[in-house]
């Protein structure tokens, strides 16, 4: 544990605590009742692929790209078809799910740069906030809220939510393998060194390998380690995959394959070979879960930080994609798998969010999350039974992306979606159940409706206080 100390609420969390779940629940959903002794307490395993569109995998679609073991998963268990990330890139939706908050409650609305600050053009109308690259010491993160209760945590791959002496281990994780402040990979293939790149020269958490090693292969390699390791105690593994971000590297025989398969299509062969990968990867981890004979009482998670980048896959029907507030950028995949409680097979209409991750992994633990203080998310569990009212879900991304010069802010209220864009300044509302592929702006036509949504993304902003971005007193509109 590294110097991090903090304690959860006022109180010690009581094993008592586990048995939350209203029957009602149990008998619609559960093979068995939820068990109340340390030792029944479920692993959690969250798997977290980088920049994986919601239409990269075949259970939501896809055609091309084949993902047989994740859409398994999602045959298993449940699937989330309305399912968002909390920012259109990294960083901050990885703080949305680790904390449980909006990035915008806890000043972290911009990915970390190497830079150490956000760019912004020279002529940009407004400039973003020097918000935070690290998540405060102070703000609880899902290891520390599942320590009192016995669990045993690892981080493996991607970490990017904090600089050095705010890495997993810092943070309440009991190991880390391969988490460090930036987000890219030198390289996919060992000695994942790029000397052209000094400030991203190699990943020094990561030690060892072998010649012709691939990184999604190494860190599945850790993952099944840990789990066989700690089988007897329940744990948190938090696998968070460099795969499928840039660089565009991945094993020569997948991309041979699909060079053929995705010829005439908006999908990248290479691109397509790194998704086939993680889903042999995803298929590892499940059998050794399954040989471990920890199934049962395994519950795992899979998502995406954030859409699929434009320049290697098809978002479509979305519109853009990474990097974007339009619904390329922030629809994701998310699936959960739990035989003990949930059986396979259901499909969820009901959005849900990148902070819904925290407050869920709580409530399969038994952990109260009245007792847990702020939070933005809620527990999805209770969508499976028709529980939980459609909620508001809001976005503040005021920076200009690198895939994108258009800082803004969103709210989806059921279904109308409405983007307030700083730079220039634009109101756009959709219709996404009729217009899924927000094509038409009804901001004429809707007046009232944009009114009131407007008024709720800026009552939200007063409520969530975010470092604010200010406009820029250089800026020259003929320029």
């Amino acid at each position: 544990m590294g110097s991090k100390s903090k304690t959860i609420g006022k109180s010690t969390f009581l094993l008592t605590t586990m048995l939350r779940f209203v029957p009602a629940f149990f008998l619609v959903f559960l093979c068995c009742s939820c068990t109340s002794q340390q030792g029944d307490l479920p692993n959690i395993i969250i798997i977290l692929v980088d920049d994986l569109g919601e239409r990269d995998l075949g259970c939501y679609g896809q055609k091309f790209i084949e993902t047989p073991h994740i859409d398994q998963l999602a045959k298993d268990g449940a699937k989330w078809n309305n399912a968002y990330s909390s920012c259109p890139v990294c960083s901050p939706s990885r703080v949305a799910i680790l904390t449980g908050k909006n990035p915008a409650r806890v000043h972290f609305t911009g990915h970390i740069t190497r830079i150490g600050r956000h760019r912004y053009p020279e002529n940009a109308r407004i400039i973003p906030p020097d918000d935070l690259m690290d998540i405060p010491l102070e703000e609880t993160i899902l290891p520390e809220a599942l320590k009192p209760l016995g669990y045993t945590s690892i981080s493996i791959g991607k970490w990017h939510v904090g600089r050095e002496g705010f890495w997993p281990i810092d943070m309440g994780f009991n190991k880390n393998i391969a988490g460090w402040t930036h987000g890219m990979p030198p390289s996919h293939f060992y000695p994942y060194q790029n000397p052209e790149e000094p400030w991203n020269a190699s990943i020094p958490t990561l030690k060892g390998g072998k010649e012709g090693e691939y990184l999604t292969d190494r860190l599945t390699e850790e993952a099944i380690k840990f789990i066989t390791e700690n089988k007897n105690n329940p744990f948190l593994l938090y696998l968070s995959h460099y795969a499928v971000h840039t660089p565009m590297q991945a094993p020569k025989h997948l991309i041979d394959k699909y060079e053929k398969i995705v010829a005439g299509s908006k999908i990248n062969p290479v691109y397509a070979a790194m998704v086939e990968s993680v889903d042999l990867n995803v298929g590892k981890l499940l059998n050794a879960v399954d040989k471990l004979n920890l199934t049962e009482n395994t519950a795992i998670i899979l998502a995406s930080d954030n859409g699929g980048l434009m320049t290697v896959t098809d978002n479509s029907p979305y519109k853009l994609g990474k990097g974007h507030l339009y619904e390329g950028g922030i629809r994701v995949p998310f699936l959960i798998k739990w035989p003990k409680t949930i059986r396979g097979g259901i499909e969820v209409a009901k959005p849900t969010i990148s902070t819904d991750i925290f407050s869920t992994v709580l409530d399969i633990a038994g952990i109260d999350l009245e007792k847990h203080g702020t939070l933005d998310g809620r527990s999805v569990l209770h969508d499976l039974q028709g529980g939980n009212e459609n909620e508001d879900l809001f976005w503040y991304y005021p920076h200009y992306a690198p895939q994108t010069n258009r800082p803004g802010a969103a709210i989806r209220s059921g279904k109308y979606k409405l983007i307030q864009f700083y730079d220039p300044p634009e109101i756009e509302l959709y219709d996404l159940e009729n217009d899924l592929g927000e094509t038409t702006n009804l901001i004429d036509a809707r007046p009232e409706t944009a009114k009131n949504l407007l008024k709720k993304l800026d009552d939200w902003l007063m409520e969530t206080k975010p470092i604010m971005h200010e406009e820029n007193p250089d800026y020259d509109p003929e320029n």
